[in-house]
């Protein structure tokens, strides 16, 4: 496979300067491990996967670790969290003599741990499958909105040597992640019931999360939807974007949003496998949504700023798909399916701008907002910009 830049690749070596450490995580094949060797090449590479690596590393973390003089890659870390603390302690006796990268696939817990381990040593960082932007002109670069929210960004499927059928892939990575990765932090006695919810969710990405309802259609109780949801979260399979708090008189949504992380994958449990399907199954705008959250979340991380996306929604019906807050600043984002730049495709910022200047206390600015669509094209409109679907990172750009 010919490689393909990522865009985190320039920020990384900058970070030695100022950490010992860098924590790369993010979903399994999203190319982590790539990433760190293609851009620490010089660093041994330990693949904690191998059982023979991680019985070593546990049975002795500190002769395991002192074996590398200038340090190492430590690839999949969550197989062996313990070694975390060995490893500050490395870090603290020889400093500025190391340099580790640290990769992980499974997020919250282990986020956790090494920021408390290693805090104030390591820079943490998150990489997503591929964004429009980084396929750039490859040749398996989707050319229409609807095959970029079929196939979604993972890198095996823009791999040209290996023509994997990107339904076929993403089934045989769903269950493989399953059996690998959940059920191995997580007991569950009803197997059925929670590949039922995995399904469910996906029914639901870029909608309203209602855990109750949920729990309610699974027969279960609120506090296993509860669970179920956190562990898709912490395995990169979902996040929940949450409601800004600004009301401006109004009153809010207080419920969150649910996203598939890659519009392909939920495509894949929705059982849509091609694109004549996609176009007028009835989640058609909700997997738009989905597809674009990504690529504004990537555009963030890539760049190595925090998201900061929140969404807002009056009890009226008044709503902004998504808002990226930079200190006292809101960018709203707005995005439609259509192809057809319609300006009233931005009233939700329109009206959201208009309470924000009537009923505000001055403490928030409404910056100019795009509005994402299915056209090729950017246009003005009015305050804002119409965005194309394939220029999401570009006009990112320059929020800060």
């Amino acid at each position: 496979m010919r490689y393909i830049s990522r865009r985190l690749s320039g920020l990384l070596p900058s970070l030695i300067q100022g950490y010992h450490a860098v924590f790369i995580a993010g979903p399994r094949q999203s190319g982590k491990t790539t990433l760190a060797k293609a851009t620490f090449p010089e660093l041994p590479f330990v693949n904690l996967e191998s059982p023979l690596e991680r019985v070593a590393l546990a049975d002795d973390p500190v002769g395991f670790l002192s074996r590398f003089s200038s340090g190492a890659i430590l690839d999949e870390i969550q197989n062996v969290p313990e070694a975390l603390s060995y490893l500050q302690v490395l870090i603290d006796e020889r400093p500025g003599e190391t340099f580790w990268v640290l990769t992980g696939s499974q997020q919250l817990d282990l986020q956790s741990s090494v920021g408390q381990s290693l805090a104030g040593r390591v820079a943490m960082v998150e990489l997503f499958p591929f964004s429009h932007d980084e396929l750039g002109k490859t040749a398996a670069r989707p050319l229409t909105l609807e095959d970029a929210v079929l196939t979604g960004g993972y890198p095996p499927l823009f791999d040209e040597d290996r023509s994997l059928d990107p339904g076929r892939w993403l089934e045989d990575y769903l269950t493989a992640l399953i059996n690998r990765d959940i059920y191995s932090i997580l007991p569950v006695r009803n197997r059925s019931a929670f590949d039922r919810f995995v399904r469910l969710c996906a029914a639901r990405t870029g909608q309203i999360f209602n855990a109750a309802s949920l729990a309610r259609e699974l027969g279960v109780d609120n506090k296993t939807v509860s669970l179920w949801t956190s562990v898709l979260e912490q395995c990169f399979i979902v996040r929940l974007l949450r409601p800004h708090h600004q009301n401006f008189g109004k009153r809010l949504t207080k419920r969150p949003k649910l996203f598939f992380l890659d519009s392909g994958l939920a495509c894949r449990l929705l059982q849509i496998r091609d694109v004549n399907q996609l176009r007028v199954h009835p989640l058609w705008g909700a997997l738009v949504e989905t597809w674009c959250f990504t690529e504004v979340l990537k555009s963030r991380v890539n760049r190595g700023l925090r998201p900061d996306c929140w969404f807002w929604r009056s009890s009226d019906g008044k709503e902004v798909d998504l808002l990226i807050e930079v200190g006292r600043e809101l960018f709203p984002i707005e995005i439609k399916s259509s192809a057809t730049p319609d300006p009233r495709s931005a009233q939700g910022v329109r009206a959201f701008r208009s309470l924000a200047q009537e009923r505000g206390d001055g403490r928030v600015e409404i910056a100019p907002g795009f509005i994402v669509y299915g056209g090729d094209e950017p246009r003005p409109c009015g305050e804002d910009q119409f965005v194309p679907w394939n220029g999401i990172a570009a006009a990112l750009e320059n929020v800060p």
